[in-house]
């Protein structure tokens, strides 16, 4: 003996499915229409990499020729609004990857000026990992905020 479902359990079982194929057809459509989330975030330069903390990228632009002492314009969403010119060793900061940091050290991206200007620059950043690595003895020669508006400074006035 067979039983039938009446017609109004048969389509009320049926929506769930039906919601859910087209929810699957919506997603696939806008994936074809609009660019993956941060598909527009392929960094562009050395220091668009670090900001992102894409060591691979990274990586690439210096094996390509690019100088991670350079200046190198950096788009608004990669590390602030505020920060627009930065070196990969700067942008590394904001990355506050020490393990970013300790590869830069290990291509050797810097020097010891450098290392000393940038663990001020993770002081003001309070990257307190990076500042241990960058100066064990201390920062005791930084002026607090310097490092930090230098780099402001440099993006406002591009």
């Amino acid at each position: 003996m067979t039983t039938r479902l009446p017609l109004a359990c048969t389509i009320a079982l049926l929506i769930p499915l039906c919601a859910a194929t087209a929810g699957l057809v919506l997603v696939t459509a806008g994936e074809r229409v609009v660019a993956a989330p941060f598909a527009g975030f392929a960094p562009q330069n050395s220091a668009e990499a670090a900001g992102l903390a894409s060591a691979g990228d990274v990586l690439r632009f210096l094996r390509k020729g690019e100088d991670p002492r350079q200046v190198y314009a950096v788009r608004p969403e990669i590390i602030s609004s505020a920060v627009r010119r930065a070196t990969t060793l700067e942008a590394a900061m904001w990355s506050r990857q020490l393990e970013l940091v300790q590869l830069l050290d290990r291509q050797g991206a810097f020097d010891q000026g450098e290392r000393a200007a940038l663990a001020c620059l993770a002081a003001d950043l309070r990257i307190d990992d990076v500042v241990e690595y960058l100066a064990p003895d201390g920062t005791g020669h930084c002026e607090a905020g310097k490092a930090l508006e230098r780099v402001l400074a440099r993006s406002r006035s591009s």
